[in-house]
């Protein structure tokens, strides 16, 4: 691990984090339910971006790794935290690897913290390209589960509402358990009192 390699913690709406937000793949739409983002430095140089974020609601490849089941989901969803974001702005071999390892240690202990649960998992969603095909997460051990089936619910006039079913992209599902994680089996939701922007 590089010495001089850091996360800095702070809110989505900060211009370091919104201005290399926007270079990522996927469009800037925020985000919402709980979250934690982080600016990347290396030295003194602001080299990337990483978030956490809610887990997706079902994904069949997800579920059958943690065991998440429709009697289970509602509670257990709270202990997995979605690597929503992840861009780095600088090439060095090894160093996504390095970054992912910092995060999840950093992001499971500030998610106990603020969201007063303790996290159990990992995922992620990429959408593969030739160059993009989850090398790194495989490099620090994340399991591919497999991928999603390329359709999801829309609500079009809230989530209180009837849904439709929309066509999106297929992506690459990739999970990993903390050592020694349990799913929670109890949950009190506090994001919505205690903020959910930093």
């Amino acid at each position: 691990m590089m010495k001089s390699l850091r996360l800095m913690r702070c809110k989505r709406s900060d211009p370091a984090y919104q201005a290399i937000r926007n270079r990522h793949y996927i469009p800037n739409h925020g985000a919402i339910g709980q979250q934690l983002h982080y600016l990347i430095f290396l030295e003194n140089e602001l080299i990337g971006i990483i978030s956490g974020g809610s887990a997706a609601y079902a994904t069949k490849a997800r579920d059958m790794f943690f065991g998440i089941t429709k009697d289970n989901r509602k509670v257990a969803l709270n202990g997995i935290i979605d690597n929503t974001v992840f861009r780095l702005e600088k090439n060095i071999p090894n160093l996504g690897t390095q970054i992912l390892r910092l995060w999840r240690i950093q992001v499971a202990k500030d998610w106990e913290e603020k969201y007063h649960v303790k996290p159990c998992g990992f995922e992620t969603f990429i959408i593969e390209n030739e160059n993009r095909k989850g090398a790194m997460y495989k490099a620090d051990n994340w399991t591919f589960v497999g991928e999603t089936s390329g359709s999801t619910k829309v609500h079009k006039h809230g989530v209180s509402n009837i849904s439709e079913r929309a066509e999106v992209c297929k992506k690459l599902v990739f999970c990993k358990w903390i050592r020694n994680g349990v799913l929670p089996t109890e949950y009190v939701s506090t994001w919505r009192r205690n903020g959910n922007s930093i």
